[in-house]
């Protein structure tokens, strides 16, 4: 709850339950916060994407299923995957543990801090170092043990 004080416009907003809308007086219109609007962005964006994937899913399920038995129209698939990926994503939405899980899940990735550019470039200098390094060492063992084995193998020890 902290993060969502901290991301609203109000710095002096009382923690608890903040309402969507914060009247600003009686000629005023209600101005929305930061922190509420883009936290349920991110979650409804969530919900999009589920439902994007399970008709991705549905669709191909269908049509597998449905070659067996004949030659499968592609809209009718289409169209009932498309509805019953509607329909399980609103019942995703709707159920308060699922509705919760992505929001707490969206609630800590908001507190992610990404690297910076230079940061990000420093990492993979030393991933490719640390890579190289990896490999001569290996390559090292490999050049050894195929030098044994050699000898091994030519005088039938």
């Amino acid at each position: 709850m902290n993060a969502i004080k901290e991301m609203s416009a109000d710095p002096e907003a009382p923690e608890g339950n903040e309402p969507e809308h914060t009247p600003q007086g009686p000629s005023e219109p209600a101005v929305t916060t930061t922190a509420s609007l883009g936290l349920s962005r991110w979650v409804q964006y969530v919900f999009v994407v589920v439902a994007a994937i399970l008709l991705w899913f549905l669709d191909k399920t269908a049509t597998v299923i449905w070659q067996n038995f004949a030659e499968p129209p592609e809209v009718v698939i289409t169209a009932l995957a498309a509805v019953g990926s509607l329909a399980i994503t609103v019942v995703l939405y709707r159920n308060e543990r699922a509705h919760d899980m992505v929001t707490d899940v969206v609630t800590e990735l908001s507190k992610v801090t990404w690297p910076s550019r230079k940061e990000t470039y420093a990492s993979t200098i030393v991933v490719i170092i640390t890579s190289l390094i990896a490999a001569a060492i290996v390559g090292a063992f490999d050049f050894v043990w195929s030098y044994f084995t050699d000898l091994l193998y030519k005088h039938k020890v």
